[in-house]
């Protein structure tokens, strides 16, 4: 069994950020599942672009969201996280 596990490691690694993912995604990002911290992600560290972050003054934030973009992906506090310019 334990030879099995090390090779199915060995085929298929796993990414830390991935297998977080499975986990629990954080509220303050509507459209996309991102663990929320620790570790401390950045726009490199995740696929998506554009994604809505909530806002503070926001009709629909979830209950209970006190932490508005613990990744700081909205720098500029417009509602979109990891802006790519089109």
């Amino acid at each position: 069994m334990i030879l099995l596990m090390a090779t199915l490691a060995a085929v298929f690694p796993l990414n830390p950020v991935t297998v977080a993912l499975e986990k629990t995604c954080d509220p303050a990002y509507a459209e996309v599942c991102i663990p929320p911290p620790p570790p401390d992600l950045d726009c490199g560290d995740v696929l998506v672009r554009n994604f809505r972050v909530y806002l503070p003054n926001d009709s629909d934030i979830p209950t209970g969201l006190t932490d508005f973009d613990p990744h700081h992906f909205d720098g500029d506090e417009d509602g979109i996280g990891c802006e790519q310019q089109r």
